[in-house]
């Protein structure tokens, strides 16, 4: 089965029709014109990067720490 999950927060790529994954079948065709990137060999949904102009390229944000 070919499923995408977000690298950087866990989420399941789901197609129009809400399917998570195909047997025999990729996916990523569609997770791409969702917004979906692949940075250096992971997956990312349109939450979890963002463009860096300095470098004119996409990246993964960086988590949040909270301080308390």
């Amino acid at each position: 089965m070919t499923t995408y999950i977000c690298d950087g927060c866990g989420e399941r790529f789901r197609d129009e029709n809400g399917c998570v994954g195909y047997i025999d079948y990729d996916i990523w065709e569609q997770a791409e014109s969702d917004d979906w990137l692949e940075i250096d060999g992971k997956h990312y949904c349109p939450n979890c990067y963002e463009h860096d102009d300095d470098l004119d390229d996409y990246r993964p944000k960086t988590k949040q720490t909270d301080e308390r």
